[in-house]
């Protein structure tokens, strides 16, 4: 618990950095929104500095003294659904939509293709140009007829 706690105050600082709001913690993920809690009209880009600063942090750092720990992201632009759900006496903040459902798909993605950040082309059209993204390929991702374009981005 130590580790992780230690790791997600690391990450929670790049998050907090690019106006991201961590919604979830699962297991030793996080569920990070932008353009939800507060207004950002550069959310794609403000995500894309966040998944890049991440990978700064856990390339360069080893937590409780010798433990490296590597983080994968995964990052999708588009509409989606946020807000508070439960019962009258638990309520949760959390986000909905397809869109949500892609991210986390990129992020297990990037096992198959060897990599640390992947976006979608939608994410990568609305970041701008301080970027340079790679496509790696198409893939259909379940619960999706259409495929979606794949890339990695560069480091700034």
């Amino acid at each position: 618990m130590r580790t992780l706690n230690e790791y997600f105050a690391a990450l929670s600082e790049v998050i907090d950095r690019h106006g991201g709001a961590i919604n979830q913690f699962q297991g030793d993920a996080m569920l990070v929104t932008f353009n939800t809690v507060t207004t950002d009209a550069d959310h794609a880009a403000s995500a894309v500095k966040t998944a890049l600063g991440i990978q700064r942090v856990t390339e360069q750092r080893l937590f409780r003294g010798d433990i490296r720990l590597r983080t994968r992201c995964g990052v999708n632009t588009g509409k989606i659904v946020s807000g508070a759900i439960g019962t009258t006496d638990r309520l949760l903040y959390t986000v909905h939509g397809d869109e949500v459902n892609i991210a986390a798909r990129l992020e297990q993605l990037n096992k198959e293709y060897g990599s640390y950040v992947l976006v979608t082309e939608q994410t990568a059209q609305a970041a701008g140009s301080d970027f340079t993204f790679d496509v790696v390929g198409e893939v259909t991702v379940r619960g999706r007829a259409a495929p979606t374009c794949v890339m990695t981005v560069k480091a700034e």
